[in-house]
């Protein structure tokens, strides 16, 4: 794949965190899951694991040095 094309998913890819970050569609709710973590929290953990994801994808494929 071209550079181009990975600069392109990783705008993509950027902006779904940005609105996964924001999450206005989630219902605000005290629930816990496993009866002792809150959903908040387990979606703000679920959210850093994807943009560590996204991080090693964009130092992998597009911030890389040619040479």
């Amino acid at each position: 794949m071209s550079s181009r094309a990975h600069s392109r998913i990783a705008l993509v890819l950027a902006l779904l965190l940005v609105a996964m970050h924001l999450d206005f569609w989630r219902p605000q709710r005290p629930l816990l899951v496993f009866g002792w973590l809150p959903e908040e929290l387990l979606w703000r953990l679920g959210w850093m694991g994807a943009a560590l994801l996204f991080l090693c994808y964009f130092c992998a494929f597009v911030w890389r040095e040619e040479g």
